[in-house]
């Protein structure tokens, strides 16, 4: 792939979507006219607002003081009791245009009044701005010889004054306006200013990506993009230099390839040929395959169905003989070929052919052997404790087997008719990766002088011999009943 390819590939992965694309100028335009509208939004609300709390504490200390002054030019007047003051009187003491009323309380009780309903109206004893009445009231105690001899309350209009503050708060309104205007001009003309180079050099850019490597960013301000641009066309001209010498790298390159080709093509010929006579071969493979394992399940299959008549043959068998000794001797006969083909038919049920699902196996064994000697369930237990144990056909049929005897054992000799009890089966790994079997149950146990290697009977020989088979250890002990324990190793174990 050549270099301009290659800057071509990785301008298109850093080329922003167009869906999202919002030009640099427009963002810098937006974030200073949001700060220039909230400077206004300041300018216009904040300002206005302090200087009408800073004027009417300035009317509010001069209401205080006309209120004083009147109490202090009036407190002689007042002192004597037949002296009542005329309106003028009391105006030119208050000296102040804008008053509205004027009430002079002596002894608690009303001594002069000037427009007493209009102060009644407006609570005149509350003393602060009334807004909505336009009416600022204060009040002064009237003091004669330093004894408190009365209380003047005094109310001015505030009308002139809110007048003349709507024209303020319309001059900083069209200062915060003129503001946001001016600033916004501004700030999209200075965005053009700074984005403009950056444009150019975006534009410079894509035409060196489409392969062009004549173009020359021709951005020359004394600044940071000036000094990026120049940086540019150096990187430039070094990659046109590496360009011409990796253009005739690869004539070279091709060249080469193209002598050795025609030697690859005929062995790239031979190889399909290999390739398909290894295909048909596969086909083969697994047809064969596919036949061996449909004849290794009908192989199971007939077994399983001969073992099946063998064992059918020995219960027909049991119903033409009426000796007892003779009975169970069949019957341990038809329960070994049972378990032996239980195998069988556990083979050709499953995909696995080489493995019998042992846990399985145990369920199935153990309930026909209860089946088989007519045993009361609700009397005698049965308890299973197997691991998910896979084992070959090898390993299978002789652990069937003694697995057969002692649990046949355990049901004919451990329990009397009327006795309840627990036959327990119990299998799985140990740590010492060896395989340990127990059957164990809560009967009349075994004998004193028993000794499993001495005995005659043909099931317990039965159980040694295959346990010798297994190259296995087996201990037969009394623990609150009969306990059998069997130790063997398995070739799944030792992989």
């Amino acid at each position: 792939m050549s270099l301009a390819k290659k800057l071509r590939i990785n301008h298109s992965l850093l080329k922003p979507q167009k869906n999202f694309y919002i030009s640099i100028k427009y963002k810098i335009a937006f974030i200073v006219i949001v700060l220039l509208a909230i400077c206004s939004f300041f300018i216009n609300y904040y300002f206005p607002e302090k200087i009408l709390d800073e004027k009417i504490k300035v009317l509010q200390l001069n209401a205080n003081s006309s209120a004083k002054m009147a109490a202090y030019g009036i407190a002689a007047g007042i002192e004597l009791k037949n002296y009542k003051p005329s309106d003028s009187e009391i105006k030119d003491l208050v000296d102040n245009t804008n008053l509205k009323y004027l009430i002079i309380f002596k002894d608690n009780s009303l001594y002069y009044e000037f427009n007493y309903h209009l102060a009644s109206l407006n609570n005149f004893k509350n003393f602060n701005v009334d807004h909505n009445q336009n009416l600022l009231k204060s009040h002064a105690d009237i003091v004669r010889n330093g004894r408190n001899i009365g209380t003047l309350y005094v109310g001015f209009s505030t009308e002139l004054f809110y007048s003349n503050f709507e024209e303020v708060k319309e001059y900083f309104r069209n200062v915060s306006l003129g503001i946001f205007i001016i600033g916004s001009l501004m700030s999209l003309l200075i965005a053009k200013i700074f984005t403009n180079p950056l444009k150019e050099f975006v534009t410079s850019v894509d035409k060196i990506s489409k392969g062009d490597f004549t173009e020359k960013v021709t951005i020359t301000t004394n600044d940071e993009l000036g000094v990026l641009a120049n940086s540019f066309n150096n990187m430039l001209e070094k990659i046109s230099e590496k360009n011409l010498k990796m253009d005739k790298i690869n004539k070279e390159l091709e060249k080469r390839v193209h002598d050795r080709t025609g030697k690859f093509e005929d062995l790239l010929v031979s190889l399909k040929k290999e390739n398909a006579q290894r295909k048909k071969a596969e086909v083969k493979i697994k047809r064969s395959l596919n036949e061996k394992e449909i004849l290794l399940k009908e192989i199971h299959h007939r077994v399983k169905n001969n073992l099946q008549i063998v064992s059918s043959l020995f219960f027909f068998q049991t119903k033409q003989i009426n000796d007892p000794q003779m009975l169970d001797l069949l019957r341990d006969g038809q329960n070994r070929v049972k378990s032996m083909a239980l195998i069988h038919e556990k083979l050709y049920q499953s995909s696995d052919l080489a493995n019998v699902d042992f846990k399985e196996y145990i369920n199935k064994l153990s309930n026909f052997l209860f089946q088989s000697y007519n045993i009361n369930k609700s009397k005698i237990k049965l308890k299973i404790n197997v691991q998910d144990i896979k084992l070959g056909v090898d390993i299978a049929v002789p652990c069937g087997l003694i697995i057969n005897e002692l649990i046949s054992n355990s049901l004919k000799h451990g329990f009397q008719d009327n006795d309840s009890g627990v036959v327990q089966i119990t299998m799985g790994y140990q740590e010492d990766n060896k395989l340990m079997l127990k059957i164990n149950d809560n009967g009349s146990g075994l004998p004193d002088n028993f000794n499993s290697e001495k005995t005659d009977s043909l099931g317990l020989k039965l159980v040694n011999n295959l346990t010798t088979q297994l190259n296995g250890n087996i201990k037969f002990k009394n623990n609150n009943g009969t306990e059998v324990k069997l130790l063997f190793e398995t070739p799944e174990a030792k992989k």
